[in-house]
């Protein structure tokens, strides 16, 4: 009868289980760098009103990462004080055509999100 004596194995599972932390990290901190465009963008394109409240060009955010169906993402757009009025601008009502800012400035920079995905993907693991 052959025997089988496996020594380390504690300490492997404890390094991939620390690689595992350390590339969620990563993927957060990438997430959030590709954003930036679209937020950018974002504020560049919405309409400012001349009446002195707070705008909408300086309520958008880079929300944190979120994960849906085992999916990671990342949501950029107004915060609590101006999310209701950005989607009448964004999607227009019975009386106003949509002047939207959002959707423009992620097709804008959909092959330009990638591009800084793959970049600090590749910075991040020495590549």
């Amino acid at each position: 009868m052959a025997e089988l004596e496996l020594t380390g194995m504690g300490e492997l599972l404890k390094r991939l289980e620390e690689m595992g932390k350390a590339a969620g990290k990563i993927e957060v901190a990438t997430l959030k760098e590709a954003a930036k465009p679209i937020a950018n963008d974002a504020k560049s394109l919405v309409n400012v009103s001349s009446i002195k409240h707070r705008h909408i060009r300086d309520d958008i955010k880079i929300y944190g990462v979120k994960i849906k169906d085992g999916v990671r993402y990342i949501e950029v757009g107004p915060g609590k004080d101006t999310n209701w009025r950005a989607k009448f601008l964004e999607w227009g009502t019975s009386k106003m055509t949509a002047r939207p800012f959002l959707q423009p400035a992620y097709e804008k920079n959909k092959k330009n999100i990638i591009e800084i995905i793959i970049q600090k993907l590749r910075e991040a693991l020495g590549l």
